[in-house]
């Protein structure tokens, strides 16, 4: 484990640290003040100093084929899952990988593939986890105090996350579970055989989850639209009841 007082970004960090070879499997850079946290396709992701759980994870999941590679995700999207199901039964995944308490998010993933051949040379898995933060730049951020009540010891709440983390690799690993992965996955997808709403070539339609795709690409079933529509990231937007 590497203890970093503040950084910019752990995920460029590590990135830095498997440039160079200088990262074991299971490396993990952690931070208390991650001031260019960064989300998906661009986004950012902002944290309050000491409040909350950022850090990445240096895996080397070369026994994985590249078109398995969103396997990560799910395995990493589950881990999460788990550990707020601890404490709530409001949680939700939010395809591809961020975690909700009800209609607010309070866990999002930034996972960064090398590919070498036919294979997978790193990942490295950035997390960031609300969990004593109580003031946010928007209505539609929570924590987990937030969401109890109480303030929560940071160090025993990595603990039980790095267990789950751990478990959900060592389950990706055996090759033999990846059906189960992705069915669970599905389970605890926000929008899976239930209608929600999207904003969709600028308007709002309700739509149902079907599935996803091996590579990642979320399944939609649009009212009043024929056949099932398949999107990427940035391509459809989630719409939140109030």
């Amino acid at each position: 484990m590497i203890y970093l007082p503040s950084c910019h970004s752990t995920n460029d960090i590590a990135a830095e640290l498997v440039l160079n070879g200088l990262a074991e499997e299971g490396t993990v850079v952690i931070t208390d003040n991650q001031v260019g946290g960064r989300g998906q396709r661009g986004t950012k992701w902002l944290s309050e100093p000491s409040q909350n759980l950022t850090f990445s994870v240096i895996l080397r999941p070369k026994f994985l084929p590249v078109a398995e590679q969103f396997l990560i995700s799910q395995m990493v999207a589950l881990a999460i899952y788990d550990y707020f199901s601890f404490y709530t039964n409001q949680v939700k995944i939010k395809w591809p990988n961020d975690i909700y308490i009800s209609s607010k998010k309070v866990s999002g993933t930034l996972i960064e593939n090398a590919v070498q051949g036919y294979g997978i040379s790193s990942s490295i898995v950035g997390i960031g986890i609300n969990i004593n933060q109580t003031r946010f730049e928007t209505a539609r951020s929570t924590s987990l105090a937030e969401a109890l009540g109480t303030t929560l010891n940071l160090q025993s709440e990595f603990e039980k996350l790095g267990g789950l983390l751990d478990a959900g690799y060592l389950r990706l690993k055996t090759m033999k579970q990846n059906q189960v992965i992705r069915d669970l996955y599905l389970k605890g997808l926000h929008g899976y055989q239930n209608s929600v709403k999207f904003n969709y070539l600028n308007e709002r339609v309700a739509g149902v989850v079907t599935g996803i795709e091996n590579s990642g690409r979320l399944l939609v079933k649009l009212e009043g639209k024929e056949g099932i529509y398949d999107f990427g990231l940035k391509e459809i937007e989630w719409v939140w009841d109030e």
